[in-house]
């Protein structure tokens, strides 16, 4: 097709409506629901100009960019009010339309005010694949964009070009880290290091992470370890005419880090509180608070099950003035409550609880969680005590942690262990020794030897943290990582203690002088006093998957991956050995009359 058809074809498709837009899902896996949806255009099926790719070259060619910008924003705009879709609708927009003096500027807010769509439903994505020209022309259109009530996301993150620029001059809603960085990434730690980088930054711009391409299980479980709840890809959803609404199950964030070895639950703080049905009068809630000073909160019901709450502060403020008496005391208590409180289940941990508020927009310390039990209301617990109670609780914690590399230390791990025996629990412990280390710290030094541990610590936090519930640090250089079955496969634990032997063997040298690595080790004196040659550092695991039913507590769990672990080292070198015995062996006790 030559260019002059190409133009005529493209502007047949923008005059005759003929553009329509596929939604993909932007899903939030911690809550277990659909946000919003990405727009992504296409024209009639099998035309030349059927995909994006196509239709964008064309334009930018022809000079049409503009008119084809405001017909894709109609067309998703309108079909996403067509179908009354809920959550966010993400527009992809060309960040050099914006800067450009001939497209009409305010088009968007008029054509989301006519189809009743709120300006803060909208997600411009600003995509960083595109060569931006004039920075500081866009950043006056991103905040003209803001300043209308729409929402800003930064599209295609580590792609190229200028995005953490923009990202740190304009602190954007979302940024939407590359599908490069996000396929296979349960396999390369320099991926994770990347998106590690971006959640520590937005963590501290407020901006919320969403990573996009997401195809595998194995690429989910591992950005679910990392922190990442905001999720795209094929594996929620391909683009498609008809939205989805709902979440897989199975595709829910069930990721569980016990970094702590606590498991305390929300109902730890839970206090009861009176309640009231949404089919009262407002003026029966004033009462309420006007009887009992201490009251700050009132959940309201309908049929056993939390709808909304009234805080004393907001009902009072109604209720003042000239009218406010006249204008409320007859209105239901439905018509006035804030609706959509932060609701929890009673079994919910502290931690998840936490996180959830910390990233909830309007949340503050003297506001309280609705906390429910079989979906019916169970009582109220305030943000202050939940605060209090995990500031007491990592303080606890922080008391056992190893001081070398602040890993849990023997209390927390054997409180993890005995857990999941008594859960009856499936799972596996994997116990890292490293050969020779005596030695090691004879020749270089025990400072030499410290960083030596600390680097073995972040090596297997690196490697294991998509499949590991617990990394623990029992002292010197034996550490403990404890996987959950329910999380991991054996075939995998297995693959990963490998993949910890691999990286170790390669990068241990960095902490050799380059005389013994070519000698391929150190002369010390052994044990006896004798001096013998040892070769370099390398690291022994023993993995042992203990029976629930066979072990009595962390001690038997102990004795069986010691045994392990003497196993592995037998082998000489980096070795990870498998025992297959579920429980240790017993002492047996020979009578003196046999």
């Amino acid at each position: 097709m030559s260019t002059c058809d190409s133009r005529q074809a493209l502007i047949s498709l923008i005059e005759n409506q003929q553009l329509f837009p596929l939604f993909q899902p932007v899903v939030d896996t911690a809550r277990g629901c659909v946000i919003g949806h990405e727009s992504l255009i296409r024209g009639p099926r099998s035309h030349a100009l059927e995909f994006p790719d196509k239709l964008f070259s064309v334009a930018n060619e022809c000079d049409l960019l503009s008119e084809l910008e405001l017909a894709c924003r109609y067309a998703a705009l309108k079909e996403f009010q067509r179908q009354g879709m809920t959550g966010k609708l993400f527009l992809n927009v060309n960040p050099n339309v914006l800067k450009d003096d001939s497209h009409p500027h305010g088009s968007t807010l008029r054509l989301s005010q006519q189809l009743g769509l709120d300006p803060n439903q909208i997600v411009i994505e600003i995509s960083e694949r595109y060569p931006i020209e004039d920075t500081e022309n866009l950043k006056e259109a991103i905040i003209h964009y803001r300043q209308l009530g729409f929402m800003i996301a930064i599209d295609d993150l580590g792609a190229g070009y200028s995005g953490l620029k923009l990202w740190s001059e304009l602190h954007p809603d979302y940024v939407k880290v590359d599908r490069y960085f996000v396929q296979d990434i349960h396999e390369s730690s320099v991926k994770r290091e990347f998106v590690q980088s971006i959640l520590s930054l937005a963590k501290n711009i407020q901006t919320k992470v969403i990573a996009e391409g997401i195809e595998t299980k194995e690429e989910l479980e591992q950005l679910h370890a990392l922190g990442i709840k905001h999720c795209q890809g094929y594996l929620f959803g391909k683009p498609d005419k008809l939205p989805v609404h709902n979440v897989q199950p199975s595709l829910l964030n069930t990721y569980k880090p016990v970094k702590g070895g606590y498991n305390e639950t929300i109902a730890s703080v839970v206090n009861s509180l009176e309640i009231i049905a949404d089919d009262e009068p407002a003026l029966e809630a004033l009462n309420r608070f006007t009887k009992n000073a201490a009251l700050s909160l009132l959940p309201v019901t309908r049929h056993e099950k939390v709808v909304g709450v009234i805080s004393r502060e907001k009902l009072l403020e109604r209720f003042s003035g000239s009218y406010g008496h006249a204008l409320n005391a007859n209105k239901l208590v439905a018509h006035i409550m804030e609706k959509e409180p932060i609701a929890v289940d009673w079994q919910a941990s502290l931690e998840d609880v936490s996180q959830l508020i910390t990233e909830h927009d309007e949340t503050d310390v003297y506001q309280h969680i609705i906390v429910t039990r079989n979906n019916g209301y169970y009582g109220v617990a305030s943000i202050k005590s939940l605060l209090r109670k995990i500031t007491e609780l990592k303080i606890n914690d922080a008391r056992h942690a190893n001081p070398l590399t602040q890993l849990p230390g023997n209390v927390a791990i054997n409180r993890v262990i005995n857990e999941k025996l008594r859960e009856q629990r499936q799972f596996s412990v994997a116990y890292f020794d490293l050969n020779h280390f005596k030695p090691y710290n004879d020749i270089y030094g025990y400072e030499q030897g410290d960083q030596v541990i600390k680097w073995v610590a972040q090596l297997l936090q690196k490697t294991l943290t998509g499949c590991s519930n617990f990394v623990g640090h029992i002292g010197g250089d034996d550490f403990v990582v404890i996987f959950d079955h329910a999380a991991v496969t054996a075939d995998r634990i297995e693959n990963s203690c490998q993949k910890v032997i691999e990286r170790f063997d390669e990068d241990i040298v960095q902490f050799y002088q380059e005389e013994h690595i070519k000698l391929g080790g150190i002369k010390a004196v052994n044990r006896e006093g004798h001096p013998t040659f040892f070769s370099l550092l390398s690291i022994a695991v023993g993995v042992v998957s203990p029976d629930a039913k066979l072990c009595e507590s962390h001690h038997d769990v102990a004795l069986l991956a010691t045994e392990a672990k003497k196993e592995a080292k037998r082998f000489g070198g980096s070795y990870c050995y498998h025992c297959h015995r579920q429980a240790p062996r017993r002492l047996k006790l020979v009578s003196s009359h046999s």
